[in-house]
């Protein structure tokens, strides 16, 4: 088969055969072709899912649906995962754990993996919850009366939402990560940090309720010590130098090929050739997605689709500005872009289908929702600004 580029863009990885056989195979850019046309899959189905959610999220009932389902999925994959690390079954469905058997994983093999799923839906409920109680506390200047419709809005009217939230953080707190509870409390700060911005909202009030929110998750923290005193030790004292290795690894590929890289996707199969005798060979990714796109990618295309996440960070940022009902949604999808963004410097959770097509619907719904609405048309000509009544989720 005649290639379509140079051979001299072609990966040298396809000489070796030629040389050893005095054969001339087909040679590609990537090293790997059959995992770079699954990544590519992989790509354009986050894309449509993207593309859905940007669609559908037009009408706020159905973005505020969206939110709600993803929410009740991760409420599900919550309360198994607890069901079953209180129970001590160490199974991930019905296969046995194989990695972190003393962590809460559900039904994700790794457990940062699942920590970022449920700090992406943390990150929906907390937004729900603000948005609801911000609305009810809206309606008077009074700042007593405010404190007692927000916690009216808090008890009676978001009880479910509450719940949810508990169950959701108790599970990431069992996780043990701590890249992905690092990256979900950022990703909580911005959320109200944006808010409070964008909304105007009586700081003291919202304040209070993420202090009370950070309260709860060291309430939490102490009541599940069990393992962290483990985990920070090894953060800190007893961390394996492999991830550096892999780094150093990823480096020398991207000197290797800076322009044009192994191939999307095929990270796996550079390591297999380049991998060090005193390094394991279990290791699939490069524990850093932003290096190991570049290994795979060639830095130009990488640096594209790191600004394709910008982007989408720099638009719900200007659309929570812009907006004055249902700023919500564009918070969420900007706090769901830093936690995957910083998470993204730790581990590969963006790698794995659930978290990246979790993602991709928050930033469609959050993009939607960026655009001010249109300003409503009366017979007579008049126009009336457009969202003038306060948030009801």
């Amino acid at each position: 088969m005649v290639s379509a580029t140079p051979d001299s863009w072609h990966h040298p990885a396809w000489s070796w055969p030629a040389s050893a056989f005095n054969a001339t195979p087909s040679s590609r850019i990537t090293v790997d072709p059959a995992r770079t046309s699954a990544a590519l899959t992989r790509l354009i189905t986050y894309g449509a899912i993207f593309w859905l959610a940007l669609q559908y999220g037009r009408d706020r009932r159905a973005a505020q649906m969206m939110i709600k389902a993803l929410v009740f999925a991760a409420v599900a994959f919550s309360l198994y995962g607890l069901v079953v690390e209180l129970s001590e079954i160490r199974m991930v469905l019905w296969f046995p754990k194989a990695t972190a058997i003393d962590d809460l994983s559900s039904t994700f093999v790794n457990r940062n993996t699942f920590a970022t799923y449920a700090g992406l839906a943390l990150v929906c409920v907390s937004g729900l919850i603000l948005a609801r109680v911000e609305g009810r506390m809206a309606n008077t200047d009074d700042l007593a009366d405010s404190v007692d419709r927000g916690i009216d809005a808090i008890i009676a009217r978001s009880s479910t939402l509450i719940a949810g939230w508990l169950l959701i953080a108790s599970a990431l707190l069992l996780t043990h990560s701590l890249g992905g509870i690092f990256s979900t409390v950022l990703a909580l700060a911005s959320l109200v940090a944006l808010y409070i911005y964008a909304r105007g909202a009586r700081r003291e009030v919202i304040i209070g309720l993420a202090t009370g929110a950070i309260v709860l998750l060291g309430a939490a923290v102490v009541v599940g010590s069990t393992g962290w005193e483990e985990r920070f030790n090894q953060a800190l004292w007893n961390q394996p130098d492999d991830r550096g290795k892999l780094a150093l690894l990823s480096l020398q590929g991207i000197e290797e090929r800076p322009l044009l890289g192994t191939g999307y996707g095929t990270f796996e199969t550079y390591f297999e050739y380049r991998r060090p005798a005193d390094m394991e060979p279990r290791y699939t990714k490069a524990h850093n997605t932003y290096l190991e796109s570049a290994v795979e990618l060639g830095l130009p295309a990488a640096v594209m689709l790191v600004a394709v996440f910008v982007s989408i960070a720099v638009r719900t940022w200007r659309g929570a500005r812009r907006r004055r009902r249902d700023a919500i949604y564009p918070c969420i999808g900007f706090s769901a872009t830093v936690l995957v963004g910083v998470h993204s410097l730790l581990d590969f959770s963006l790698q794995i289908p659930a978290v990246t097509a979790a993602y991709c619907l928050i930033a469609g719904i959050a993009c939607a929702q960026a655009d001010p609405s249109e300003p409503t048309v009366h017979r007579r000509g008049r126009t009336r600004p457009p969202d003038q009544p306060p948030d009801r989720l």
